[in-house]
C-alpha cells in the first residue's frame, strides 16, 4: 500500500500556496471500509459522509463576527476494498496510520475525523499523539468507530486510559444506537465528549454542529460558532437557560 494517500476535496477559506491560506481549521477525514475518499464524501448514504459534512458552515452569514470556514481534506485508504485495514487480523494498520499521519502533517491539520474502520485508524493516531508518541493534534471525532481487540492496538489505547493522557481539545464520540465496541473505545479518552444519534452506524447528519456548539471551532480556542444559517453565538454568553443545544 503507498505511503502518499490522496487528499480530496479542499473546502472554505480563499486558496493561496499549495493547501489555502494559513489557517489551524483544518481537519482530515477518514471514510469507512467498503469505499473511497470521493463516493465517501459525495453519499448522503450509511456509508456516506456527506450529511455530516453539509453541516459544517461554509459561509459567515452574520458577518465579520461568524468564525471563518473549516477546510478539510478526505484521504483515501488506496487499497482495493477500500478497508484501512484487515478486519480480521488488522494488518497494514501501522501503514494506514503513518500514511495518514503524513497527510495530516502535510496539510497542517490540526483534527481528524473518522467513520467506522477510519474512526478506528483516527483513535490510534489521537492515542499516540495524546502520548507523545505521534504527531501534534488537538482533537478527533469518532464516528461509529470500533475498540480494536489485537495487540499493540488495544494495548496503546489502554495505555493512554491508564495515564489519563488526551488531546488538547478532546475527543467527540458519535454513537448511534446500542454500540458496545463504541462505547468501550470512548471510555478510554479522558473527558471524551458523547453525541448520540439516531442514525445508526452512519456518521450524524448535519444537525452534529449544532448539537455540539460547533465542536472543532469550541475546542480550538474559537470566541464564536456558528451554523450554517444561524448564529454567531458567543461561547462564554452562553447559559444552560439559553435554549442552545448541548450534549447529552
Amino acid at each position: 500500500m503507498p505511503r502518499v494517500l490522496l487528499l480530496l476535496a479542499l473546502v472554505g477559506e480563499s486558496a493561496a500556496g499549495k493547501f489555502g491560506a494559513s489557517s489551524h481549521r483544518r481537519f482530515v477525514l477518514l471514510h469507512g471500509s467498503g469505499t473511497s475518499a470521493g463516493a465517501f464524501t459525495a453519499s448522503p448514504t450509511a456509508m456516506g459522509g456527506k450529511k455530516f459534512l453539509d453541516g459544517v458552515p461554509r459561509r459567515t452569514d452574520a458577518g465579520n463576527a461568524a468564525p471563518p470556514n473549516w477546510m478539510y481534506a478526505a484521504i483515501d485508504a488506496g487499497s482495493g476494498d477500500g478497508s484501512w485495514f484487515d478486519e480480521g487480523t488488522m494488518k497494514r494498520a501501522d501503514v494506514s496510520i503513518a500514511a495518514v499521519e503524513d497527510a495530516i502533517q502535510e496539510f497542517g491539520a490540526v483534527g481528524v475525523i473518522g467513520h467506522e474502520q477510519g474512526a478506528t485508524v483516527a483513535a490510534l493516531i489521537a492515542a499516540r499523539s495524546a502520548l507523545g508518541e505521534g504527531i501534534p493534534l488537538k482533537f478527533a471525532v469518532l464516528c461509529a468507530g470500533a475498540m480494536p481487540t489485537h495487540k499493540p492496538y488495544a494495548e496503546l489505547l489502554h495505555r493512554m486510559r491508564d495515564s489519563g493522557a488526551a488531546l488538547p481539545g478532546g475527543t467527540l464520540h458519535c454513537i448511534g444506537g446500542a454500540d458496545a465496541s463504541a462505547e468501550e473505545l470512548a471510555a478510554c479518552f479522558a473527558g471524551a465528549e458523547i453525541l448520540r444519534h439516531d442514525r445508526g452506524s452512519a456518521m450524524p447528519g448535519e444537525s452534529w454542529w449544532e448539537e455540539t456548539r460547533g465542536f472543532p471551532e469550541r475546542v480550538t480556542g474559537g470566541r464564536y460558532w456558528c451554523t450554517q444559517h444561524r448564529g454567531p453565538w458567543m461561547y462564554k454568553a452562553r447559559k444552560p437557560s439559553s435554549g442552545q443545544p448541548s450534549l447529552s
